[in-house]
């Protein structure tokens, strides 16, 4: 079964036909590739390591963790989040930058800002300023070409994810998700992809294919499961029991058979019921109101608003400013209103005591009947 994707001839699973690519495609290629490289050198620059080990905690990113190292996590990183750590680091970074580093970059963004006879070891503050101010530009730059070559290679090869994901994928309930999860994975092959003409097809699918059966493995687990894991659960499972002789294989067996009691079927909230509405429309929504609640609230403010006029005036003042029953619905700490009506902290205190007294004991029969 062929069909035609991308301007490449692609025939699913038994192999890949690599054709002459679209000028339009080599031109995307080329943009991606370059702009990669350059971001990743970028990442490299030993003197702004630091800033961006902050950065990565800053922005939420993966960052260094057990069997994974700085550098590893920064090639892994989307081109989209490069660009997000990059301006984020350069934007605050405090310490004095080698103008050998900032050469290389000069040449290789095509600036152009220095000689080299102007330069000392380190950069001054002025020469920061004009660098980075023309780095950043530059960088949004490239980054609006790189979005636009993104998003026609993504355009290209987005029937790649339905056919994936129809063929692998039987539950119904699970094919959106599925499909989300393909759309990163094409998003993952577009970043890797190479100047050259090979087929970006096959490379595609791959990614779609493993993203998508990442997925659905995780999915057989109510708890987070690493996939290498769960990978040999399964594996094991269809396998004889494991000799208690063989230590490793025991070791093994345990592994898998306490998986096995993990694993158990997961529920889309997608599955339409019987009454033919799906089950994300029976849960209740916890952050809702429940119209007793904003009924009963409702009714309670108005009340303090017509209570209130019952007191002095000058007790009417601070209250209203310390819980923002006037108008413009700001409150206020008790030094605040102290500065400004211009009294002691004490007598602004006295004041408010007095009110709630006066108001507890006014509000304590209706709030026996809101409440009962």
């Amino acid at each position: 079964m062929s069909r035609e994707c991308g301007k490449e001839s692609v025939i699913l699973e038994e192999g890949f036909e690599a054709v002459s690519i679209s000028m339009e495609e080599s031109v995307c290629r080329r943009v991606i590739a370059a702009y990669r490289r350059k971001l990743e050198y970028v990442l490299m620059l030993p003197e702004m390591e630091e800033t961006y080990v902050a950065g990565l905690e800053a922005l939420g990113l993966p960052g260094a963790r057990k069997g994974i190292g700085l550098r590893a996590a920064l090639n892994a990183l989307l081109i989209e989040n490069k660009h997000q750590l990059i301006r984020w680091s350069i934007n605050r970074y405090r310490s004095q930058f080698p103008a050998t580093s900032a050469r290389r970059l000069d040449r290789m963004f095509g600036l152009d800002l220095f000689n080299t006879l102007e330069l000392d070891e380190y950069l001054s503050d002025r020469q920061w300023t004009r660098f980075m101010e023309n780095i950043l530009f530059v960088l949004s730059r490239h980054h609006r070409r790189y979005k636009r070559a993104q998003e026609i290679m993504f355009r290209n090869y987005r029937e790649l994810i339905e056919m994936t994901v129809n063929r692998i994928v039987f539950d119904a309930g699970k094919r959106r998700d599925a499909v989300q999860e393909g759309c990163l994975a094409l998003l993952h092959a577009t970043d890797k992809v190479e100047d050259s003409n090979a087929s970006f097809g096959a490379y595609a699918q791959t990614w779609i294919k493993r993203q998508v059966k990442n997925y659905l493995m995780g999915e057989r687990f109510p708890v987070h499961v690493p996939i290498n894991l769960a990978c040999k659960t399964l594996v094991q499972r269809d396998e004889s029991k494991p000799d208690a002789s063989s230590g490793g294989t025991a070791e093994n067996g345990k592994i898998a058979l306490m998986m096995e009691r993990l694993r158990q079927p997961s529920i889309s909230l997608n599955e339409v019921l019987e009454d033919s509405t799906s089950l994300s429309e029976k849960l209740p929504d916890e952050l809702a109101e429940s119209p007793l609640a904003s009924i009963s609230q409702k009714d309670l403010c108005e009340l303090v608003s017509a209570l209130i006029h019952h007191l002095t005036a000058k007790q009417r003042e601070v209250l209203e400013l310390r819980f923002g029953l006037n108008r413009a619905g700001h409150t206020y700490t008790l030094s605040e209103i102290s500065r400004k009506i211009g009294i002691s902290h004490q007598q602004v205190s006295m004041r408010e005591k007095r009110g709630l007294q006066k108001l507890q004991h006014v509000l304590t029969p209706y709030l026996e009947e809101i409440y009962g």
